[in-house]
């Protein structure tokens, strides 16, 4: 079967879709479909599926592969910014509109841990890892630098989950948040500097999405938040999970391990992404395991309810570009969708060009939000 697309990601203009499935990155053009570009991860990983068996300590032998597929993609006028999983690497790649296969690999940094959030922000890309630490990796062909050589900008004492970059008055803010429930936002490039937390969440934050000063989070609370983040304002928020009550099925309970009889169900917001239109601002929520996208309108200092976009089944995940969304399902692959209404367009990606055919055991995660959410067993 066909491997779903774990990374989707528009360029501005809406005329280039940026996927990653599996160790695979391309690039196709919204408009007829065709590939303009592809790249293929065949380094090894360096680290070995050493297993221990838990009652002698004796070794397991394993003849799994390890791979290293594509977690993060950031996008710049000219490079695209990747990472990879089991070997810890930043990936610089130079966009050549005039050539056949339009991306080029031109760095590769190793890092000390495994990036999990990437941003990018004049000539810099500015990488948050799970250890709690964000580095900046210059977009350039430069060679790469020693793992050791490498300072942390900043720390927070629980894993990164995301980091956007904030412009007011011209000065720049690093805006970061966790595993718990911490938005922080930092002076750039004095990062330790710090302006302000935002304070609200009660669960981890796994999503921020910016328009100027307006800031949306979300993560493992119930909320949608709103904040003027400069003046460190709550503004708004909006009650995500009575929206999705009908969206939500047995995979929104928790695991049976922390599982009772009075246990709720959960929901994990994987992925926010937003679209001005005048003066109308609109965000596209993705909660994980849902077969549907809430579309949030912002007016009048409020978040409401634009519609529910239902989808045919599980969505992985999305992107807007241009005036469509491109969703990337369990099952269908890829669906095009009008926005902000959600129609669907006729598709422009044929799954015969998506290189990847596996059996699901070897799928990459493609639902990894949830497990931040951190429990007890008391």
């Amino acid at each position: 079967m066909k491997h779903p697309f774990q990374l989707l990601l528009a360029n501005k203009e809406g005329t280039l879709l940026f996927a990653a499935v599996q160790n695979h990155i391309i690039v196709y053009s919204t408009s007829t479909g065709e590939v303009k570009g592809h790249w293929f991860d065949d380094q090894q990983s360096p680290h070995k599926n050493n297993q221990l068996e838990r009652r002698t300590g004796k070794h397991i032998s394993s003849k799994t592969q390890i791979h290293n597929h594509i977690k993060c993609l950031a996008l710049t006028e000219s490079h695209l910014v990747a990472s990879t999983d089991s070997d810890k690497s930043v990936l610089i790649f130079t966009i050549d509109h005039n050539s056949d296969n339009i991306l080029t690999l031109s760095k590769r940094q190793p890092m000390p841990k495994r990036p999990y959030a990437i941003t990018t922000y004049d000539g810099e890309a500015i990488v948050a890892d799970k250890f709690g630490d964000a580095y900046t990796v210059p977009i350039d062909s430069n060679p790469p630098v020693l793992e050791k050589d490498l300072v942390p900008i900043l720390g927070h004492v629980s894993m990164l989950t995301n980091v956007v970059m904030g412009v007011h008055n011209d000065k720049p803010f690093l805006i970061t948040s966790d595993r718990d429930e911490h938005i922080r936002i930092s002076n750039y490039p004095k990062s330790h500097v710090i302006k302000s937390f935002l304070h609200s969440h009660e669960e981890f934050v796994s999503q921020l999405c910016l328009i100027d000063d307006l800031l949306v989070s979300g993560g493992g609370d119930d909320y949608i938040f709103v904040w003027n983040w400069y003046q460190g304002n709550l503004l708004s928020k909006f009650d995500l999970k009575e929206a999705m009550t009908p969206f939500l099925t047995d995979a929104h309970f928790p695991p049976e391990k922390y599982r009772s009889e009075n246990s709720p169900k959960e929901i994990s917001v994987a992925k926010i992404e937003c679209m001005q239109r005048g003066d109308a601002k609109y965000f596209v929520v993705l909660v994980e395991h849902t077969s549907c996208l809430v579309v949030l309108e912002y007016s009048k200092n409020q978040l409401k309810l634009h519609n529910i976009i239902q989808l045919d089944n599980p969505c992985v995940t999305f992107t807007v570009g241009g005036d469509s969304i491109y969703v990337s399902l369990e099952e269908t692959i890829l669906q095009c969708l009008s926005f902000p209404d959600g129609k669907v367009q006729t598709p422009v990606i044929e799954i015969n060009s998506i290189p990847v055919d596996v059996d699901k055991a070897e799928f990459a995660d493609l639902y990894p939000v949830a497990t931040l959410r951190k429990r007890s067993e008391y």
